[in-house]
């Protein structure tokens, strides 16, 4: 599952990850190190591949490393692509609220602090930064992807975890398609 920042590309994918019953990685536990340094890009990658090498599983994140790595071993990629103005509120709250409540995140237990939502490293920055270059990059996931045998699913509404479900069970079962 890839999308920009505060797409929602972690909560669908937990809500998939249950509904399907498989496991759910989040591709940010093994990307970020303790003080929000980033994993080395080899121990990374090889977090990845041990996390992702079960039978079944729903992966998020945006890492172009992971995606290109993974994504052929993938039965369907969801693109989770709101609208700007539909994402940014929403991490926006998200990043507030971790900053407030201190929430240790991923196994690094890394917390966001006030500066870290709202200064110039913050993740609403970066979002605003690399809106379009990541949408670009996700149609450019997509045409690699196209003539794979890889369903390709592009959502620009959230939809219902079932009923999405439903489509990639099609997916896995050689019923490949595009579902928007």
């Amino acid at each position: 599952m890839v999308g920009t920042p505060g797409a929602g590309k972690s909560t669908l994918a937990r809500q998939l990850a249950a509904a399907l019953d498989v496991r759910h990685v989040e591709l940010d536990d093994p990307f970020w190190a303790a003080g929000w340094q980033p994993e080395d890009p080899d121990t990374f990658l090889g977090a990845v591949a041990r996390l992702l090498g079960g039978p079944a599983w729903i992966a998020d994140g945006q890492y172009d490393s992971a995606v290109a790595a993974h994504a052929d071993r993938a039965h369907a990629v969801v693109w989770v692509d709101p609208p700007l103005w539909v994402s940014l509120p929403r991490l926006v709250r998200r990043t507030l609220s971790r900053a407030w409540r201190r929430e240790p995140m991923w196994s690094a237990g890394n917390t966001e602090s006030w500066w870290h939502a709202l200064g110039s490293q913050s993740v609403i920055w970066y979002a605003l930064s690399v809106h379009r270059a990541q949408r670009r990059a996700n149609e450019e996931l997509f045409r690699r992807l196209a003539p794979l045998d890889v369903a390709l699913i592009r959502v620009r509404r959230r939809p219902h975890a079932d009923t999405l479900a439903d489509v990639l069970r099609a997916a896995a079962a050689g019923r490949k398609g595009v579902h928007r």
